[in-house]
C-alpha cells in the first residue's frame, strides 16, 4: 500500500513555504524537498550508507543554493534507513542555518512514524 510508504509534509519558515515528499522503499528512499507550493525537482544528490556505517554523498546534478542542505538530509536518510537516499533539492534563494536546522528537523519527524514499508 503506497500511503504507508509515503510522508508528505510542508514548513513554513520566516514566509518561506517548503514542501517536503518521501516515498520509503526497503533498501532507502527519494525524498523531493521543493520551496515552491507546486513541488518542483532541483538538484539531484545521492547518497549511500556505506559498510563501515557512515553515509557519503554525491550531487548528480548541483544545487547551486543549497548543496550542504541536500548533502545533510540524504545523509541523514540513507543512515536512518540503512540504504540509499535520492535527493532532490529545489530552492528559490540562498538557505540559512536556521533554516536548514528547521526542514531537516521536519524530515527527522516525518520519519519517526513507522518506517516498515508495506508490503
Amino acid at each position: 500500500m503506497l500511503s504507508s510508504r509515503f510522508r508528505y509534509g510542508s514548513c513554513n519558515v520566516n514566509g518561506r513555504v517548503f514542501v517536503i515528499e518521501i516515498l520509503i522503499e526497503t533498501n532507502g528512499c527519494i525524498a523531493v524537498v521543493s520551496e515552491n507550493p507546486n513541488p518542483r525537482l532541483g538538484g539531484i544528490t545521492l547518497s549511500v550508507k556505506t559498510d563501515r556505517r557512515v553515509a557519503s554523498s554525491s550531487s548528480l546534478i548541483p544545487e547551486r543554493k543549497g548543496s550542504m542542505l541536500a548533502s545533510m538530509l540524504g545523509e541523514m536518510l540513507a543512515d536512518k534507513l540503512g540504504g540509499i537516499a535520492l535527493i532532490s533539492l529545489y530552492l528559490r534563494e540562498e538557505i540559512e542555518a536556521e533554516t536548514m536546522k528547521t526542514l531537516i528537523n521536519k524530515v527527522r519527524k516525518m520519519l519517526d512514524r513507522d518506517l516498515t514499508p508495506a508490503v
